[in-house]
């Protein structure tokens, strides 16, 4: 079953978020980014909040210099107290000892998720590599939000991503501009997860602020689209 994934910037959104009923609370900075991370202090004051009722998930942002720096944001992350820890694929992911090192924290039960940009270049030869190494799951986002994940990459595209994760027994995630126009064509793909942002804000603003009736719409509408499938 398809859940839903919504990214949120403090306390008060997580609250939003929880109260509509959301599977996957995740935490990110929208201004600086498509994987901005937010400051420690409001990670475990959110992570104190939903206190169990969801899962989180949160980024550790990009442009890390080396695989240390990158890996030390993921075990301070993962300390905070989240489900889930999430990554930008990048150069990194082409140096010798690279899923060595990820394997070193997913053998201490952190979840990592991987993020492949759909405006850039994609190469999902790296799946397998990211099941080998332990990780939880990949995701699809865009890193530019000017349009729309369904714009940026043709159906089949996001099928093959979905397939190939399934193939390799990791949990797969669309999310890139997506609003309500597009559960239906999302669900269709059997995702692990739909992520939103900027469809489910306030005039569709990924900078601006949740609104509760959006979300619970989209909730509602992916339930009835699960229900339908089922």
């Amino acid at each position: 079953m398809t859940q839903l994934l919504i990214s949120v910037k403090n306390v008060e959104e997580s609250q939003v978020a929880r109260y509509a009923g959301v599977d996957l609370i995740d935490l990110k900075d929208p201004t600086v980014g498509a994987l901005g991370a937010l400051d420690i202090d409001t990670v475990r004051q959110i992570v104190n909040e939903v206190n169990g009722s969801a899962l989180v998930s949160a980024t550790v942002g990009e442009g890390h210099a080396t695989i240390e720096a990158l890996t030390d944001d993921i075990a301070l992350y993962a300390s905070l107290g989240v489900d889930i820890v999430k990554i930008a694929v990048s150069e990194l992911f082409q140096q010798a000892d690279f899923f060595t090192k990820i394997m070193q924290l997913t053998s201490q039960g952190i979840k990592v998720v991987t993020v492949f940009f759909a405006d850039n270049t994609l190469d999902f030869g790296l799946i397998p590599l990211l099941q080998k190494s332990g990780c939880y799951g990949a995701m699809l986002d865009t890193q530019l939000k000017q349009s729309s994940l369904l714009a940026v990459q043709p159906i089949e595209t996001l099928h093959s991503f979905v397939s190939v994760c399934a193939e390799n027994k990791l949990v797969s995630g669309l999310a890139g501009s997506v609003n309500k126009q597009h559960v239906g064509a999302l669900k269709g793909l059997n995702p692990g997860f739909i992520g939103m942002r900027g469809g489910v804000c306030r005039q569709h603003n990924r900078t601006s602020e949740l609104v509760y009736a959006q979300i619970t719409e989209v909730k509602a509408m992916l339930l009835n689209c699960n229900t339908t499938s089922d």
